[in-house]
């Protein structure tokens, strides 16, 4: 047991994901409803060629996407769950409200990020493959030993 625990201590890098590649994207939305700022940051891996959203108010944090590599672009697809509502309750006013009613019908996110000068080109999607809203960024490639340690 002793000689057991010992090689995982040695091993620290044993259960942690190695992400190859930090993206911190900032730009739009532009929807029927209008235009809204939008940031995506994003960590990516090489060995599975899987992407997890960092933080972003376009995606759902902590998912995980698979992304396609050419050597023009990395592309990906998000597929939203069936059994989700855009539908909330205001405390403050006691009434329901959607932000967006038309994106109550979404189906999936396509994006794709040119790997040469940065751009990131997106669109929202339903069912029936009609945008419902599109996005576009711009993005940075950031050193994650630059980043600031956790606080917490």
């Amino acid at each position: 047991i002793v000689l057991g625990c010992a090689l995982l201590a040695a091993h620290p890098g044993a259960s942690a994901e190695y992400f190859s590649l930090y993206l911190k994207c900032e730009g739009e939305v532009t929807s029927a409803a209008g235009k809204n700022r939008a940031h995506l940051d994003v960590a990516m891996r090489d060995n599975n060629q899987s992407a997890v959203i960092q933080r972003s108010n376009i995606l759902p944090v902590g998912e995980k996407m698979k992304y396609e590599v050419s050597p023009a672009t990395y592309s990906m697809t998000y597929r939203s769950p069936k059994a989700r509502t855009q539908l909330y309750y205001d405390w403050m006013r006691g009434q329901l409200f959607a932000w967006d009613p038309s994106l109550q019908r979404l189906a999936y996110i396509r994006l794709s990020i040119d790997r040469q000068n940065g751009n990131l080109e997106g669109d929202f999607r339903n069912a029936d493959d009609t945008i419902l809203a599109r996005f576009g960024m711009g993005c940075q490639k950031v050193d994650p030993s630059a980043l600031p340690p956790p606080k917490f």
